[in-house]
């Protein structure tokens, strides 16, 4: 019997792997399919002007059924038309049936919205003076046009060059307005990049980036949706843009040429989406509009947590994302309701990324914005709480928000506290979903405190990767967090452990989180980090660190650029916040004589530290902190106290016992303790507990507000 089974379990597994053998054979022939539809259809494009006006009325059919749909039931004309070689008539079929749809507007990037007359501005100026994006000097957009350019040595202003980026304000100006002149313009330059790209073949390595594509894919919709009413163009131009959709259709129908694991994915399939929508009279929009909303749906359930959080660790790229989604369902290209549901949730979840002083949080890859400059899609009532500051709208029911599979704890103030921007605010990141905006910065954190920002992020610099600032403000050392042995924790795709928070909550008026990182394999250390903020007062951060070896471990700690300190007694140093009354105390408290204290600003040798990218391309010094010590075992117990600005601070009895998995943290505040327990939980369960001592229950002795 046993061996009757051991042979009917080989016949199966031996069934099972041919099955998957054949099935792998299956799924790469599709894909070679696709692509190889793509390449013949790009050899055929670059002779299908000529085939059109070829004198072979067969020659003439068969490339105008490659390029446009006749064989819907809806459309008899065209398809007679094509039959009857006569293509020009076709058009003009296409044309007057265009003509009965509502007109697509222009699928903008979803970065910023601009008022009708600025749009304006912004396009005449783009016509007088040439594209400019940033702070960048303008490029001329005269034809033929160079797009293989690269003036700034920037690849990110070379690919939103070829994304066809110096259309968007052309075409939203002419959606104000439906003057000509700007669809004359944006015409011209598109048919200068498919004529140099499309029907020949010019040098360019940024010409099929992958974002690029589905980006030009959704002006090429409006392009040829415009068009189509207009008589602007001839019929041998207007083809030559239902050339160039063809083509990006194939290109992005194949799931090969999809970044599925990163936003650029996502904006490619919203591209081939757009487009398909703009002009279903193109051959294949059907089956574009199929794999585009079918990629979607899977897609951005993957690149949001159910919590509704964006897996790309930066709030910047949540809201991007977010605004997108509802530029999406404004134009009607949602249509599946749990992408409805899930941009419903995301929405909501900006108001916990956002710091009382209007600044959105820099964690990941971002720049210092105010966070109601992008929130394009403001009609949730927490987003008006925020974006009025608590006028209008309805507060969320709690002051603080933990998303334990997401990696992200935020706590604030009261939400009626006031002044607005003075509230206490604090972002603490866990988050290791991929490599994608990811930093080396594994539980860092910012804090704000009476309208600013103490504790600061590293910032996104630009994404020239082989730049050293950009490479530093990716480091490990350049975040509120602790570096190893003077080297960067990883980030590659294989190491993400999702979330690592493991515990938070509120306690007897302070906040306190938990996450833990084992990072046995490249550092053979255990991390476990506990921040407990009382708001308003202090913030205290607990990392211990066991290894079997003995490592050198650096707390670091990055402050706003106008912050300067000074040394005050007990091993700490004190800043006094500008036009306050308040002073910043920064005093570590663990026992112990081996720690270093360093401060350091604007540092360029050895390596870069005390810097901070607050703008694109640009690094601003600002005083990080270097708590230096070496072991096997180590505890960090640091704490930032907000004072009165002569307040006499000093270290007490701060200790951890292991068998009770106890943290005791003391210290003196003008004579009198303060503290905190904290308790973690054993056996895997662990369950934060804090036991204030009551004197804290009154104001501090030096005044904060």
């Amino acid at each position: 019997m046993q061996g009757c089974i051991r042979r009917y379990r080989t016949v199966a597994a031996v069934t099972v792997m041919i099955v998957g053998v054949f099935v792998i054979i299956f799924l790469s022939r599709q894909t070679n399919d696709k692509a190889n539809a793509a390449q013949r259809f790009a050899e055929f494009a670059k002779r299908l002007p000529r085939d059109i006006t070829a004198t072979s009325p067969t020659i003439q059919t068969d490339a105008l059924r490659k390029l446009l749909e006749t064989a819907q039931p809806q459309r008899p004309p065209v398809g007679d038309a094509v039959a009857q070689h006569d293509w020009s008539a076709a058009l003009t079929e296409i044309r007057q049936i265009q003509a009965q749809r509502p007109e697509r507007p222009v699928l903008p990037h979803g970065l910023s919205r601009m008022s009708p007359k600025k749009i304006v501005r912004v396009a005449d100026r783009t016509i007088r003076e040439g594209w400019k994006i940033g702070r960048r000097a303008p490029y001329s957009l005269a034809t033929p046009m160079d797009w293989a350019a690269d003036p700034h040595h920037d690849t990110s202003w070379r690919m939103w060059l070829n994304s066809w980026h110096p259309l968007e304000p052309l075409l939203l100006a002419y959606d104000q307005t439906g003057h000509d002149h700007y669809l004359v313009m944006a015409n011209r330059i598109a048919l200068d990049w498919i004529e140099q790209h499309v029907l020949n073949e010019s040098e360019n390595p940024l010409a099929w980036y992958d974002m690029a594509i589905g980006r030009r894919a959704a002006f090429l919709g409006k392009l040829i949706d415009a068009n189509l009413r207009k008589n602007l163009l001839d019929d041998n131009r207007l083809l030559q843009l239902f050339i160039a959709a063809r083509l990006h259709g194939l290109k992005l129908i194949d799931p090969e040429q999809i970044t599925w694991t990163t936003n650029h994915g996502f904006y490619q399939l919203v591209g081939l989406l757009a487009m398909a929508k703009a002009v279903p009279q193109l051959n294949g929009a059907g089956e574009f509009h199929r794999f585009a909303n079918g990629g979607l749906q899977k897609m951005l359930h993957e690149h949001f947590t159910e919590e509704g959080i964006h897996r790309e660790h930066s709030p910047f790229y949540h809201l991007a994302l977010v605004n997108t989604l509802g530029l999406l369902e404004e134009q009607n290209l949602i249509e599946d309701q749990n992408l409805l549901d899930l941009f419903h949730s995301a929405r909501k979840n900006i108001v916990w990324m956002s710091h009382p002083n209007g600044d959105l949080c820099r964690a990941g890859d971002s720049d210092r914005t105010p966070t109601v400059d992008r929130i394009l899609y403001p009609d949730d009532p927490q987003l008006q709480y925020l974006i009025s500051q608590g006028t209008q709208g309805v507060p969320p029911a709690e002051n603080y928000r933990i998303f334990p599979k997401s990696g992200y704890a935020m706590f604030r103030d009261a939400w009626d506290h006031r002044p607005w921007r003075e509230a206490s605010y604090l972002h603490f990141s866990a988050a290791f979903h991929s490599g994608t905006h990811k930093h080396a910065d594994d539980l860092t954190f910012e804090w704000s405190e009476l309208g600013r920002t103490l504790l600061i992020d590293s910032g996104r610099f630009s994404y020239k990767y082989d730049h050293p600032h950009r490479r530093y403000v990716e480091s490990t050392r350049a975040h509120n967090t602790v570096e190893i042995d003077g080297r960067d924790y990883s980030r590659e795709r294989k190491d993400a452990f999702g979330s690592a928070i493991v515990a938070g909550g509120e306690f007897d008026g302070a906040y306190f989180v938990e996450a833990a990182v084992d990072r046995t394999q490249d550092f053979d250390t255990h991390h476990r980090r506990i921040l407990v903020l009382r708001p308003g007062q202090w913030l205290a951060v607990i990392d211990r660190l066991t290894s079997p070896q003995s490592h050198d471990f650096a707390q670091c700690f990055h402050f706003d650029p106008d912050l300067n300190f000074r040394p005050i007694s007990g091993r700490g140093i004190s800043a006094s916040l500008p036009e306050s009354e308040t002073a910043l105390n920064v005093l570590p408290l663990a026992p112990g004589d081996g720690l270093e204290m360093q401060l350091i600003k604007g540092q360029t040798t050895p390596r870069l530290q005390g810097w901070t990218s607050l703008a694109a391309n640009e690094m601003t010094p600002n005083i990080a902190v270097e708590l230096r010590t070496h072991g096997k075992q180590v505890l960090y117990v640091t704490l930032f106290s907000l004072t009165g600005p002569q307040a006499d601070i000093i270290a007490g009895q701060t200790a951890y016992n292991a068998e009770t998995d106890e943290f005791q943290v003391r210290w003196q505040l003008n004579g009198q303790q303060r503290g905190f327990d904290y308790r973690g939980g054993r056996n895997g369960q662990p369950v934060g507990l804090m036991r204030v001592p009551n004197v804290l229950a009154g104001e501090p002795a030096g005044k904060v507000r």
